[in-house]
This record gives C-alpha cells, structure tokens and sequence, in this order.
C-alpha cells in the first residue's frame, strides 16, 4: 500500500513537472495561461486560507478518495477519470 502511494505520488510529481517544463518554454500558450492561472488562483487562495487548512482539507479529500478507491462500487462510477497502473502502462480501458 506504501508502495503504490509512493509510486503515484511520484507519477503525480514528475507529470506536474513536465507539465511545468513545457508551460515554461511558452510554446504552447494555452498551457501557459491555464498554469498561470492556477498559480494566481491558489496564491489567492493562500491569502485567503491558512496553509493548514488547505493541508487538512487536502488531506480529508484524500482520505475520502481512498476509502471510495476500496469499494467496489467506485470502479463503476463514470466520472472517475483512468489513470496508470503503478507500473507507468497504459491506460485502462475495462
């Protein structure tokens, strides 16, 4: 279980980080507004907010996901977007 969350905390990571690479070159500008935009909105929100309350509701969001992730009914819901398997395949489309 430590594992896999590693594993996909890792993905999440490392797709944010080419997301940002590629935001920084400018080239695609649709990108770029939308990653600024992002930016702005949660420094925004920082003013706003503490730090630990974004944590804690992060981390309550989190903790629902998983609990939602370990029935079997999740798997049928159709808004629940596809991502990798822990080993960085394809997608799933079962």
């Amino acid at each position: 279980m430590a594992n896999s969350i590693v594993a996909s905390l890792a993905n999440t990571i490392g797709a944010a980080e080419s997301v940002l690479r590629v935001a920084a070159t400018g080239h695609d500008k649709k990108l770029l507004f939308k990653v600024v935009l992002t930016l702005y909105f949660l420094a925004a929100l920082g003013r706003v907010v503490s730090g630990a309350a974004i944590a804690y509701a992060a981390l309550c969001i989190f903790s629902l996901y998983m609990f939602a992730q370990s029935t079997d009914q999740f798997d049928q819901l159709p808004w629940v977007p596809l991502g990798r398997d822990s080993l960085g395949g394809a997608q799933d489309t079962t």
